[in-house]
């Protein structure tokens, strides 16, 4: 073998690896670092193209897309001026115009935990602006810790949970999840009920709510629920 490249998308995770288990291999400039790895690009890359004048396509923002299901919380949650801890999903274009009302975006289940170290360090009036929203698939994948964490080490202000049901795994496919009563075949299964799982844990105010049938009463919820206890 007289060369070996190892082309992979964001960080040099398996450059890293590799090397550090005494293989010498060629990793990519830092210009792949950013924007799909498509083919034209690889095949740059390949033949010692390492310069920054290949084309990256402009992301798509929420301004054309119309039926994104959570317009109305996002529109809500910008409105009433929340610091929005946000999450991995669908929903997670609610940080784009027209929009631009999530404020951190970490990974899967930090938009619970993230929202709850802010409550805690901020000064009062800015921590009870706080609020976290995550997806359902999100939420069963990574979320339920972070709501225990919620109860068992509440902030003095307590805080704002906002799951995002879609009944589906929106961003990557549909699938099924252990939050829609049917297994990955579609046959009916056990279904994680979210509203009751908060109440089981020790969440007393919980509410469910349709934004896109009561924009008005979400306002209302998401602004008066500045402590739960």
């Amino acid at each position: 073998m007289s060369r070996c490249i190892v082309i992979e998308e964001g960080d040099p995770y398996l450059v890293d690896a590799i090397r550090a288990a005494g293989l010498q291999v060629e990793g990519k400039a830092e210009v792949y670092r950013f924007g799909e790895l498509n083919v034209p690009r690889v095949r740059a890359h390949s033949r010692g193209r390492h310069h920054a004048g290949i084309c990256i396509a402009a992301g798509q923002t929420t301004g054309a897309l119309p039926g994104l299901l959570h317009r109305h919380v996002f529109e809500a949650l910008r409105d009433l001026k929340c610091i929005v801890s946000g999450d991995i999903g669908c929903y997670s274009l609610g940080a784009l115009p027209p929009f631009e009302a999530i404020d951190t975006l970490v990974c899967m289940g930090a938009g619970i935990t993230a929202g709850l170290g802010l409550r805690h360090v901020l000064p009062r009036e800015e921590a009870k602006r706080v609020v976290s929203v995550i997806g359902d698939s999100t939420f069963v994948h990574s979320g339920i810790t972070g709501l225990v964490e919620m109860v068992y080490n509440p902030p003095p202000t307590g805080h704002v949970v906002v799951i995002l049901d879609n009944s589906t795994t929106a961003m990557t496919g549909h699938q099924e999840h252990p939050g829609t009563g049917r297994t990955l075949e579609h046959q009916a299964t056990g279904r994680v009920v979210y509203e009751d799982l908060a109440r089981s844990l020790g969440v007393r105010n919980v509410h469910v709510i349709d934004p896109s049938a009561d924009a008005k009463g979400f306002c209302r919820i998401a602004q008066g629920q500045s402590r739960w206890g």
